[in-house]
């Protein structure tokens, strides 16, 4: 048993470091040689923001094929993951004396995790490729309520948060997943002319998330961690998978969706949780430190994670 868990271990550590190798390189790309380049955070953000980031999510969710019940019982233990997660994050957050946009990183940061580029990658390794359609609908789900929120706590601090919710519900990425949704349910067709361009612009996101990153990493001390990782970093690698897999057992998942959620419930924030900070100025360099900090905390918990979904 001991040599199990060992082996175990070491081949998670080894999808880790294949996995992350690559993003950090990229991330490198962009710190270094981005400025020279005169290229912009901003202008990244933007592009990511408005028009990669919404194809993604409308490629991902409308070739996603699963029975009904298995989206409904991987939405409703993903929910319940990021839930539990920004309960616990706001509330240690208030009790370490923040105001409400610290706050509100702090919720970005233990709900929002990175589930596409790095949670079906190791979603993939662990469980096999057959996987790949729940790992999706769990991005989708994610990815969605993540800007949702997001969205919502930046936009509340100048309106009410009914005016905010509305807001958010016509973000770029909320949209797309809306005009998906039926193509899904519907099981239609898309033609080729549509298909194509959108795979290809959705396939650009990820590098430009990282680029993009590495570029915000240049405004922020990454070796003096903001507070915020002290209310984040519990919830987001803790509560999250915590609750998400007991729910996902209480809703029947198999073992496998379950293992699914598990995983992908257990990443560290997403990249997106920056672009989110940037276009709407929600603590960016706070929710920076947090990505950089937690993602550093996860190669501690994610393979714990990944043990118990095998």
């Amino acid at each position: 048993m001991r040599c199990r868990s060992a082996s175990i271990v070491l081949e998670v550590l080894d999808i880790l470091v294949s996995v992350i190798g690559p993003v950090v390189a990229i991330v490198a790309v962009g710190a270094v040689v981005g400025p020279g380049l005169g290229l912009e955070t901003a202008t990244l953000s933007r592009l990511a923001f408005w028009i990669l980031g919404p194809a993604f999510i409308f490629d991902g969710l409308a070739e996603a094929d699963l029975p009904r019940e298995t989206v409904l019982g991987l939405a409703a233990a993903s929910v319940a993951g990021m839930v539990a997660a920004g309960l616990v994050g706001a509330g240690i957050s208030k009790l370490l004396g923040n105001g409400f946009e610290n706050i509100s990183v702090d919720v970005v940061s233990s709900t929002y995790g990175n589930v596409g580029n790095t949670g079906i990658a190791i979603c993939v390794f662990a469980l096999g490729d057959e996987v790949r359609p729940a790992a999706t609908v769990v991005l989708v789900v994610v990815n969605t309520i993540g800007v949702i929120v997001g969205v919502s706590l930046a936009t509340a601090r100048t309106g009410t948060p009914s005016a905010a919710f509305r807001a958010a519900l016509k973000t770029p990425l909320a949209l797309a997943a809306l005009a998906a949704l039926p193509i899904n349910v519907l099981d239609i067709q898309l033609p080729a002319w549509v298909d194509r361009p959108v795979g290809l612009v959705a396939g650009a996101l990820i590098p430009v998330m990282l680029l993009t990153l590495g570029l915000q990493l240049r405004a922020v001390d990454v070796s003096r961690p903001e507070p915020g990782v002290l209310a984040s970093g519990p919830s987001k690698l803790l509560v999250a998978p915590l609750i998400a897999w007991t729910v996902g057992g209480l809703v029947g998942l198999d073992s496998i969706d379950q293992g699914v959620v598990l995983i992908q419930a257990s990443m560290p924030p997403a990249v997106f949780t920056m672009l989110v900070a940037l276009e709407h100025d929600l603590g960016p360099k706070r929710m920076t430190s947090a990505l950089v900090s937690i993602t550093a905390l996860s190669l501690l918990t994610v393979p714990i994670a990944v043990a118990i979904a095998r």
